[in-house]
């Protein structure tokens, strides 16, 4: 189809055949991403199917939101296709555009492939088919040599190679292979026929325009979430549910692995090991916080429906991440009127707004934040006022209708390309 018939269906509201395309499916922070925008596209009245190596028992779980108008096609999944399988790059590829080639595609999104270790080759074939072909980052893995988030390091911008300073750390890759897979980027973004790239922050945009010269396209698509899933419950009765009581104190934290440092696990520690001398009750959600000492933990839980729960038991949110391309939990915690503590990083800023909804620290410090989780604490007025601040946000901002706007907004301009 050509570009401007696929404009034309944006502009009239037409049905669009959509395919997304990621490795773990709903799984973890990028995979409950993808679901949203899936459920942004079924509102909107577009046919979707999902495809993907291995979609975990999350896709199991109902997500279709209220209203929606599309079909769900559902998440299909390529278990086998894997080089741990003895499955080559050029057989992988096949596998997977004879799979997209059989849905008829008018839009292909793609979103992350590195858990897969499907081959980012795939996306020159892509680009060749009847589809209007997009990338959505979650994070720098598409336009660095093979890391996910470069840290200090900014080889990515003049040429990732052997000098990688992470090559084992996840995705890891041969040192060797670094510098190739950096000039592959540049191939498939690039020039005319690059491929454009949708981001999820303003600040993962000015990594890309730093990381990519002459890139085709690259624009900004915030995430949203289900606003009437993710909104207030009554705090006396989640509190008895939850077994928490009812005049504590309480701030959650969580992340997918709260230990991981670039989510500030040593610091975390160090500011529940204070405050566990005052009044305090801690809730923590996600891997290994079941082993953390001073915390009511839950775990990972893989049913996200469950967490406006933790969220509305709450006085407070924690955000511990210490670099962070958009902050899901954050947005997620916005919803539910809590107010929000974090490290000013990355995209944070961006949903959490200092003054407003957050109290946001520029250095990274346990002290800053005991600071800003002081104030909460001794100013439960201000607590409140951060925390309808931080609803109103949502539903202005980052509800799933506004993330739908903004979907048919980037692709009718990459449309008019």
């Amino acid at each position: 189809m050509r570009k401007s018939d696929i404009k034309a269906k944006i502009q009239s509201g037409e049905r669009l055949k959509v395919i997304f395309i990621n490795d773990v499916g709903f799984q973890y922070g990028a995979g409950i991403a993808h679901l949203r925008q899936i459920q942004s596209f079924l509102l909107l009245g577009h046919d979707v199917m999902g495809l993907c190596w291995v979609r975990g028992p999350e896709s199991t779980i109902p997500f279709i939101p209220n209203n929606a108008r599309g079909h769900w096609a559902g998440m299909h999944q390529l278990p086998v296709i894997h080089p741990d399988s003895g499955y080559c790059e050029a057989d992988i590829i096949h596998s997977i555009v004879q799979k997209v080639i059989f849905f008829q595609p008018e839009i292909i999104i793609v979103g992350n492939l590195h858990g897969a270790k499907w081959p980012l080759e795939l996306l020159i074939i892509l680009r060749e088919l009847d589809s209007l072909v997009v990338v959505y980052m979650h994070d720098c893995y598409v336009i660095s040599g093979r890391c996910a988030y470069p840290g200090n390091c900014r080889l990515y911008e003049v040429g990732c190679n052997e000098k990688c300073p992470t090559p084992d750390e996840y995705p890891p890759l041969t040192p060797n292979k670094i510098h190739n897979q950096w000039k592959l980027r540049r191939e498939i973004f690039c020039g005319p026929k690059g491929v454009p790239i949708a981001t999820n922050s303003r600040w993962l945009l000015e990594i890309v325009h730093r990381a990519l010269d002459n890139i085709h396209y690259a624009d900004v698509v915030y995430l949203g979430l289900d606003d009437q899933l993710f909104s207030p419950i009554d705090r006396t009765l989640v509190r008895r549910l939850l077994g928490v009581p009812d005049d504590a104190f309480v701030i959650l934290s969580g992340s997918v692995n709260v230990l991981e440092p670039r989510k500030g696990g040593h610091i975390f520690k160090e500011v529940v090991e204070f405050l566990n001398k005052e009044d305090v009750v801690f809730l923590v959600f996600g891997e290994e916080s079941l082993g953390l000492e001073g915390v009511r933990a839950t775990g990972l839980l893989r049913d996200y429906r469950k967490m406006p729960l933790l969220f509305s038991a709450a006085d407070l949110f924690l955000g511990m991440a210490r670099e962070e391309a958009f902050g899901q939990t954050i947005c997620e915690s916005s919803a539910c009127g809590l107010p929000v503590v974090a490290f000013n990083v990355g995209g944070i800023p961006e949903i959490a707004r200092n003054n407003i909804n957050a109290r946001l620290v520029n250095k990274i410090s346990v002290s800053g934040l005991l600071d800003e989780i002081n104030f909460f604490m001794r100013n439960p007025k201000e607590r409140e006022a951060f925390g309808r601040a931080g609803r109103k946000i949502i539903e202005s901002e980052f509800s799933l209708e506004r993330q739908g706007e903004r979907w048919m907004k980037f692709l009718a301009n990459v449309a008019s390309l």
